[in-house]
This record gives structure tokens, sequence and C-alpha cells, in this order.
């Protein structure tokens, strides 16, 4: 059983990729009751058709059921797969908008208008339900209905200019997107804002969450030091200006590399004990402070580095912590796997999917006592509850069996062009 803490709330999923899918993942893991309409027969970015495909993982059954960036971000949710561009489809939708509390569609701006399901339409059908809207540049503006995904929103911020190595190009950037991280959890504080709304009031309200407005207050830094200095604040890689040593060092172990770093004069001089340099932080040494590390940070960054290579990252790391300075292996994509620290707290969830092998997936992003989040729901098929959801807004067997023949309703994608599936 998974938290209770959103128990009785229903959400209607409208969204694709990552932000919107995760957010609702997320609603999911804290007890709400989560129905994710997928759209039919057109496919999802997340669900590709054909391989060879980076995101698909080897099995059987179809391309679009193995996708890992699917899989991670749509659990805990009922699926269902609708057309909602024909009007028996509109019809489904009209019935779960009446049936919900929250509607999320990311769709570019105007896009659910169009489909006849505005926020004013919306209201009408249900007015308690709140509706949240994440378009990349929101609802207004000289940008509205505009299309853009993660890479978009940080060259437009400004975060794409300051991210990487000084001198490194602008576009060789690590393709971890930070709104991906930031919107879902944004997402979540305006549902539970939204549901505290209604309980005074009795009325639904309608959100526009802008992705790129919500990562424009995720470097408040970088925005302030040009709107109040001037300055356009330079690419600084691993390195801090307000710290020396702070960076990822090589390992002594092939491309091992460990972060360490020191924010005081006090978890400094636990670091040189553990380098076997006491001196470099005793009364008197140029080293001793902070200002005079900063002075010589080309000569202390040196030092840490030899020292970073007597050691396997692990091991480095457990040796600068242990003194009281801070350290952590700078583990590769596969690294989290092997984490003692992770296992230890049983984060990594074991999860059985008809056409994926068992496997390990992310966990929980809290843990909520007395009622933790558990994994109810893997990611599900496409179409996998059709029925069941259907049945509860009002359908009965010869109506959905309809919806199926007519193709309203889908439980596979058409086999693409050249596939040679049967």
């Amino acid at each position: 059983m998974s938290s209770e803490a959103l128990s009785g709330l229903r959400v209607v999923e409208l969204a694709e990729v990552w932000a919107g899918p995760f957010g609702c993942s997320l609603l999911g893991d804290l007890g709400a009751e989560v129905v994710k309409l997928e759209s039919y027969p057109r496919t999802s970015t997340t669900r590709p058709l054909t391989v060879p495909d980076a995101r698909v993982a080897d099995g059987p059954g179809p391309v679009y059921e193995r996708a890992n960036t699917h899989h991670h971000g749509n659990r805990n949710k009922r699926n269902i797969a609708v057309d909602v561009r024909r009007p028996e489809g509109a019809e489904v939708l009209r019935r779960l908008v009446r049936w919900g509390d929250v509607l999320v569609e990311s769709f570019s701006a105007g896009t659910i208008a169009r489909l006849g399901f505005g926020w004013e339409a919306v209201h009408r059908l249900n007015p308690r339900l709140t509706m949240i809207s994440l378009a990349g540049w929101g609802q207004e503006g000289p940008y509205q209905g505009y299309v853009m995904y993660g890479a978009g929103f940080e060259a437009m911020s400004g975060l794409a200019s300051v991210r990487g190595y000084p001198g490194a190009p602008v576009e060789e950037l690590i393709p971890t997107l930070h709104s991906d991280s930031t919107v879902p959890l944004a997402l979540i504080f305006a549902v539970v804002t939204a549901a505290i709304r209604r309980e005074q009031g009795g009325e639904g309200s309608y959100i526009d969450l802008a992705q790129v407005e919500e990562l424009a207050t995720q470097i408040p830094g970088v925005l302030g030091e040009w709107t109040l200095n001037g300055r356009v604040p330079p690419r600084r890689g691993n390195d801090d200006p307000h710290l020396v040593p702070h960076g990822c060092y090589r390992s002594g172990t092939e491309d091992g590399w460990v972060a360490i770093a020191a924010e005081n004069d006090a978890q400094w001089g636990g670091l040189a004990r553990a380098m076997g340099h006491a001196e470099w932080a005793a009364d008197g040494h140029p080293w001793a402070t902070l200002p005079g590390r900063l002075r010589e940070r080309e000569a202390v960054d040196r030092a840490v580095g030899e020292f970073a290579r007597t050691g396997a990252p692990y091991e480095i790391a457990d040796r600068v912590q242990a003194a009281g300075a801070i350290g952590a292996p700078a583990n590769p994509p596969e690294g989290p796997l092997y984490s003692p620290q992770l296992h230890e707290r049983g984060w990594f969830q074991s999860v059985d999917h008809p056409y994926v092998p068992s496997r390990l997936l992310g966990g929980f992003l809290w843990r909520l006592s007395p009622d933790e989040p558990s994994w109810d729901r893997r990611c599900g098929l496409l179409g996998e509850h059709n029925r069941e959801v259907l049945r509860e807004v009002g359908y009965d067997e010869g109506e959905i069996d309809a919806l199926f023949e007519a193709d309203v309703l889908g439980d596979r994608y058409p086999d693409p062009p050249g596939s040679g599936a049967g």
C-alpha cells in the first residue's frame, strides 16, 4: 500500500516525455489515483516503434513497451489509450474531467483548447477540478504555441551559457536537463496548493506553469549577476569562486574520479591531515586560511590532485569524509547501482514487467512515515486499463467494445512500415 498523503485525489494526466509524467508519478507515490491518457493511434515521444534505439531494452513484445524513459517516468498510474480527436474519444475525456480533481496537460499553448478542453470548458464540466498547463513558454505571449523541450529551456533561460567548462563551446553540455528535475516538484507544490485553496473556496484553480519560467527561478545568481551587476557569469566547470579546494580530481584507477571540497578552515584542516600534510593547515602556512587558498588555488588543486591519485574513488572519498571534509566518488552512469548507501536504504526497486526482464529501477524522493510510498503499479502497458477505467466513468461492456471496434480505444500501435512484424 502506497502513501495515504494524497489518498482520494484523482488525477487525469495528458502529458508526455518526462516533466509532466514524472510529476504525476510522484503524485501517485503519495497516494493519488492517477489515470494517464495516452494519445492513440499517435505514439508518445517515449514510446519508440522501431529499433535500434538506445532507450529500448532487449526482450520480447512490442518495442514501445520496452523504452527505459517511459518506464522510469510512469509508475503508479493506470493507463488508457484514446483518440480524443474523435467525438467518441472526446466524450471519454469529458467523463474523466467530471471524475477527476486535477487535470495535467503538457501540450503547446492553445492545443488543448482546440481539442475543446480549454480552461473555461473544463471549468464548466467540473467547477471543482484544478487544471495545470505545462506549456514550455506558458499560455500567452509572442511564443504562444511554440514547441520546445528541456534543451531549449536551458538555452533560452541562459543556463546553457554558464554550464560547462571554461573555454569550452556552449554546445558541449551534459545531456541532463535541469528543468526535467525541478518542474515535477513545482507540479506537486501547485497541486497541493490548489487542493488547499479548493477546500477553502470550493472551486478548482487554473495554473499556468511555464517550464522556462520555472527553470529561471532555479538560477537567480546567474540572472542577478547580469541584471544587478552587468556582468556575465563565467563558466567554471567544477570550480567554485569562493571555495578552495572544490573540484573533481582523477583518482588512482583508470577513468576514476573523486569530488573533494573544503568549505571552511576546519574542513581544510581535516583534509590536510588525511593527505598526510597537517602542516598545510598550521598557523602561518599560506594555505591555512581560505583567503590564502584562494590566492594559491592552482597550487592547492595540484596538491589535492596528487592525493586523489593515491587510491580508488570510494577509498579516497571515505578517507576525506572520515577526516571531516567533503568527498564523494564521481560515479559513471552505472555507478549508483553499486552504491552501498542506496542498497542499504532499500532505494532501488525490483519491478516485474511482462516485456522487460526484472531489473532495478530508481525509488522515491522521500520517506514518509507512517505510510511509506511504494511501487504499487509498474509502468502500464498501452491501454492496459481501458476497460477498468471506462467502467468507472459509466461505460458498459457493449459501449467499450464499440469504442474498440471504432478504433477510438486501443491497446497496441500499428506495426510501422517495413518492421516485418505480423
